[in-house]
């Protein structure tokens, strides 16, 4: 496991979907009804950022081309994406310390 701090979890918006880096990798993170979700960074359709994009009924919205992805598991719910985002474990410590995992 290699877990990265990437920030308190006060920092994060319900429902707003936010860039952060973890190791090597582009992800993004969002807080959805309590829950910390994180997912890979750029739509599988065609390779754009996910920052800034729409979060509705757990669904994150792709802000170029409209493509739908489940926040919790990366998911397809619509085109013009085919391929899953992957999803990434993140847990957030006794001091409100968000932690992902960017190796699983």
């Amino acid at each position: 496991m290699t877990e990265h701090r990437v920030c308190r979890v006060e920092e994060l918006v319900d429902h707003e979907v936010r860039a952060f880096r973890a190791g090597r990798r582009e992800l993004v993170h969002c807080l959805f009804d309590g829950r910390v979700c994180v997912l890979s960074a750029e739509c599988t359709h065609e390779a754009l950022p996910l920052a800034g994009g729409a979060i509705d009924n757990g669904v994150v919205t792709c802000p170029w081309h409209g493509a739908r992805y489940d926040v919790r598991t990366g998911a397809v719910r619509a085109l013009p994406a085919v391929r899953p985002l992957r999803s990434f474990p993140a847990r957030v410590d006794e001091s409100g310390i968000v932690f992902v995992d960017s190796e699983a």
